[in-house]
């Protein structure tokens, strides 16, 4: 129990899952997967240039952005696909020296994961000692679930960083490993069987949030037409 490898938790083809938004869950089963990886990736600016941060300093907040060409975020989905099937990203971070601590943002911009409900926000810029991932929480080689990404199309994370070491200025290196998944949903008209036997846990099925902290990401109106999708409460499918 506790944090596991990510690739522990990566499902298979024809897995079943329930993924859990703002508005509700969806339960569906993956279709096909692709194992999406990068290592090593070097932490740069939006103009592809390297990024040292120096010591016991601040990163402001970047986007995972291809170095071949700084205009591609790599953890970012289109909603359209041609393979007919919805998408989504699982995966999590590893990342090097054990000097820095990374912040993640979901979306971009908004809250970082990990703050006790009754503390104040987290300050990346000062080096909280709360909400980060560094290499022994995730490390480099392993990343784990310590947080655990699920990221849905149309939307951009980011992240910042500081170097907790007083002396050295460090480049952050970072392993990202994601699965790509083409999945099919279920609708509590067509399939309310199985998706009461999910919520139930009658069978084994992966249990996924979209989001950090008190409230899932939204899957917004968007994202509902083009999935072809309604979110239902987790009661409300329990008792189908």
């Amino acid at each position: 129990m506790g944090v596991k490898p990510i690739r522990e938790k990566i499902l298979e083809k024809n897995y079943l899952f329930a993924i859990e938004f703002a508005e509700g869950f969806l339960f569906g089963r993956t279709v096909r997967r692709r194992i999406c990886q990068w290592k090593p990736y070097y932490l740069i600016d939006s103009a592809g240039n390297a990024v040292d941060i120096g010591a016991s300093d601040h990163q402001t907040e970047l986007r995972f952005r291809d170095p071949r060409n700084p205009a591609n975020d790599i953890l970012y989905l289109d909603t359209e696909t041609n393979s007919g099937y919805p998408w989504f990203l699982h995966g999590a971070i590893g990342i090097k020296p054990h000097q820095i601590r990374m912040y993640l943002r979901f979306p971009e911009g908004k809250d970082i994961p990990g703050k006790f409900p009754a503390v104040d926000p987290i300050r990346p810029g000062s080096g909280d000692p709360l909400g980060y991932i560094n290499e022994l929480n995730s490390p480099y080689e392993e990343p784990t679930d310590h947080i655990e990404i699920v990221i849905p199309p149309g939307v951009h994370i980011g992240a910042e960083y500081y170097n907790t070491d007083t002396e050295r200025a460090h480049q952050p290196v970072m392993n990202l490993y994601f699965a790509l998944y083409w999945v099919q949903f279920f609708s509590k008209e067509k399939n309310p069987a199985i998706i009461r036997r999910i919520a139930n846990r009658e069978i084994p099925a992966a249990f996924l949030t979209v989001g950090f902290g008190n409230r899932p990401h939204e899957l917004g109106d968007e994202l509902k037409k083009s999935w072809k999708v309604e979110p239902i409460s987790l009661e409300e499918a329990c008792s189908l």
